[in-house]
């Protein structure tokens, strides 16, 4: 039988339209709280003029995320360039479901950008980007969980920029947000000081 592999998503991939028409990925993903691991503002792809989350090892810090059923195929490569696959210790991961399943001998992958940049003028944060991980907090874990994204995520301060209305969006594999769904990550930016 072959060992259980899952790459532990904590942005775009939390969020079922983008992970499924972009890469897909069409199996269940997983909530879980993974320890060690401090997610920032801080990624850039050569080929992207924008900002992306990306993490950090910190080990008093704790990332809500999803384990994301996936062998590492060239195209989760492609999807994640820029980012080295690191491996994670179950034991550092809680599922906030425990009923769903054991990790047991699982291979945990966690994709860790190489470079830790602050988003500017030339690479700003996108809000579809926003928009579609945490439209992925959402319907994984709720507003708790888009809330402790917003709080736990780090360098909001770097240059942003609202694209939402544009033809082409900053951010290629994004996820359409209705008015209300914009309206309720709007506020809870605002809630949060963002």
């Amino acid at each position: 039988m072959d060992t259980a592999e899952y790459i532990i998503g904590y942005g775009s991939l939390l969020n079922a339209y983008s992970r499924q028409t972009y890469s897909g990925l069409h199996a269940p993903i997983i909530p879980v709280m993974a320890t060690g691991w401090q997610r920032g503002w801080t990624t850039r792809y050569g080929d992207e003029a924008a900002t992306y989350l990306g993490v950090r090892p910190a080990s008093t810090s704790v990332l809500s995320a999803a384990l994301v059923p996936t062998r590492i195929t060239d195209e989760i490569r492609h999807r994640e360039r820029g980012y080295d696959f690191v491996p994670v210790a179950p034991e550092t991961v809680s599922l906030l479901n425990p009923d769903t399943l054991e990790l047991g001998d699982a291979r945990l992958w966690i994709v860790v950008n190489r470079e830790q940049l602050h988003a500017d003028s030339d690479h700003p944060i996108p809000q579809s980007y926003i928009d579609t991980c945490l439209l992925g907090c959402l319907e994984t874990g709720g507003r708790e969980m888009a809330q402790h994204f917003i709080a736990s995520t780090e360098r909001w301060d770097g240059h942003r920029i609202n694209d939402r209305d544009w033809p082409t969006p900053l951010y290629p594999r994004g996820a359409p947000a209705s008015a209300a769904q914009r309206d309720e990550i709007d506020a809870l930016l605002r809630t949060a000081g963002v």
